[in-house]
């Protein structure tokens, strides 16, 4: 019989790497649309701005990246013509990013074959399996955000 902690490194390996598997058919879906999954995840941060744009700064945090990172990333959209800058009402050396139409359609389609690809990879999983596994993994994190985990000399 395997130990607990041997346990608790396969779950996490499997995390890793079901994370990993995730991604990578998401970035076969932002490809398509001429995409980063990066790129992607700047466009959902714009996004989340609203109607008035989001900050560079709010972008990085979102993207857990620096400032400059993110004004990397919002050149580059707006390159694509998937972004706008314009000068931030609110602080004079500061600007807003805001979604152009071509951004939104590109982020609503990629999104939309994003999710097809994730409902074809639990084609035939039972709907019950699924639901305990999504609690599993929830209460997993929970678990590891209370326990304060030290090390051991």
């Amino acid at each position: 019989m395997t130990d607990r902690s041997e346990l608790a490194l396969q779950l996490t390996d499997a995390i890793v790497a079901a994370k990993a598997a995730a991604e990578r058919a998401g970035d076969r879906a932002f490809r398509a649309y001429g995409l980063s999954h990066r790129a992607q995840a700047a466009l959902v941060a714009v996004d989340l701005g609203g109607p008035d744009g989001a900050r560079p700064k709010e972008i990085a945090t979102q993207l857990r990246v620096s400032r400059a990172a993110a004004t990397t990333f919002i050149q580059r959209l707006e390159t694509k013509g998937m972004v706008d800058t314009t000068p931030d009402p609110e602080d004079d050396r500061g600007v807003r990013v805001t979604l152009t139409r071509h951004g939104l359609e590109v982020l609503l389609r990629a999104g939309q074959l994003e999710r097809r690809l994730a409902a074809r990879a639990i084609e035939g999983l039972p709907a019950s399996s699924i639901a305990r596994t999504v609690h599993l993994l929830e209460e997993f994190k929970q678990r590891l955000e209370e326990k304060q985990i030290g090390v051991v000399h």
